[in-house]
């Protein structure tokens, strides 16, 4: 069975593109952001550059828009995290992407992300 198939079998949420500037933070000590790329209300996948460690022991981040905090201590599982193919080939930074599965949600926590995803999602991704 080829892997696309899998993949498609495995999500249960259609996944938003997310075009505005979103980041998440991990509830960790000296966290970098990341920016948010998709997202759906199972989850979401975030870019940032490459380092060890990005996401740590952490098991929520948090999720800002505009300078403004969104949401706060979202719980979160590490689905993924690998490099992503740099396209410019005399680029030296690099970038990797990490897929996070949303632990439990409070009631407060779900409506958030559906203004989130209305306001700030765009198209299936």
């Amino acid at each position: 069975m080829p892997s696309d198939s899998r993949q498609g079998e495995r999500r249960k949420h259609d996944r938003f593109e997310v075009r505005n500037l979103a980041i998440a933070l991990p509830n960790k000590p000296s966290s970098q952001v990341a920016r948010i790329v998709n997202i759906s209300k199972g989850g979401l996948a975030v870019r940032y550059l490459e380092q060890t460690n990005w996401l740590g022991n952490a098991d929520a981040i948090d999720i800002l828009v505009n300078s403004s905090l969104l949401m706060t201590n979202i719980p979160i599982k590490n689905v993924s995290d690998y490099k992503v193919e740099n396209h410019v080939s005399f680029s030296i930074i690099s970038e990797r992407q990490c897929c996070l599965q949303f632990g439990t949600l409070s009631p407060e926590q779900e409506l958030l992300l559906d203004e989130f995803i209305v306001k700030y999602g765009a198209g299936s991704s």
